[in-house]
C-alpha cells in the first residue's frame, strides 16, 4: 500500500508518522510532569494560605497572651475550686464539706469514697462517691446546700431508696431515706 504512495505522499506520510509519535512521547513524558507541576503549584499556594493564616493567629495570640495569662491566674486563685494541692487533700477536703452539710441538716452521713481523679481542660476532676440517709427534708436540704456552695459542687448518680423500716398501721413515722451519689467538684491542674 505504501509503494503505491508517490514521493510527496510519502514524505507526509512519514512527517505526520512523526509527529503522532513524537505526540505520543510527549503525552507519556511531558504530561505527568506537567500535571504533577500543577498539582504542586497548587499545595504550594495551599500551604502558603496555611502559613498567612498561622502567622495571623500568631500575631493575635501575642496580643492576647498577657490576657490569657491573667485570666488564667485569677482562675487559679477563684474561690469557686478546691484550693488543695493534692487529689488527695482536694478529697479530704470534700468530704469534710459534705460532713458538715449534712450535720447541719441532721442527716447521717454512712459513707464517704474518693474516686479516682482524671484530668480535662486544665482542672484535675475529683469524685467522691456518697452514701447519706436522713429524712426525705433532711436530704434535699443537703442536696441544695451542696449545689448552692460557694465551691461548685456537682451531683450525679443519684439514687434515693427508702431504709428499711417497720410499718406500722396507724403509726405515722418520718421515714429514713438512703441516697448514693457521686460528688464532683474541680481544682485547677497545676502541673
Amino acid at each position: 500500500m505504501i509503494r503505491q504512495l508517490g514521493d510527496k505522499q510519502r514524505q507526509r506520510l512519514a512527517i505526520a508518522l512523526l509527529i503522532a509519535a513524537l505526540g505520543i512521547i510527549l503525552s507519556v513524558t511531558a504530561m505527568p510532569i506537567w500535571v504533577a507541576n500543577a498539582t504542586y503549584r497548587d499545595n504550594i499556594d495551599e500551604l502558603n494560605d496555611r502559613l498567612q493564616t498561622y502567622n495571623r493567629v500568631a500575631t493575635r495570640d501575642a496580643d492576647l497572651l498577657p490576657q490569657f495569662e491573667q485570666l488564667k491566674h485569677s482562675q487559679l486563685t477563684d474561690g469557686h475550686y478546691l484550693r488543695s494541692e493534692t487529689v488527695a487533700v482536694a478529697g479530704a477536703e470534700l468530704q469534710r464539706m459534705v460532713k458538715e452539710i449534712a450535720a447541719a441538716n441532721r442527716a447521717q452521713l454512712l459513707s464517704t469514697q474518693i474516686l479516682p481523679a482524671s484530668r480535662e481542660q486544665g482542672f484535675v476532676q475529683v469524685t467522691l462517691k456518697v452514701r447519706l440517709r436522713g429524712t426525705l427534708e433532711g436530704v434535699l436540704r443537703s442536696f441544695y446546700d451542696m449545689e448552692t456552695k460557694d465551691v461548685y459542687l456537682f451531683l450525679d448518680n443519684i439514687s434515693m431508696r427508702n431504709s428499711t423500716a417497720v410499718r406500722r398501721p396507724r403509726q405515722i413515722a418520718i421515714q429514713q431515706m438512703d441516697a448514693d451519689f457521686d460528688l464532683v467538684a474541680y481544682m485547677p491542674d497545676i502541673t
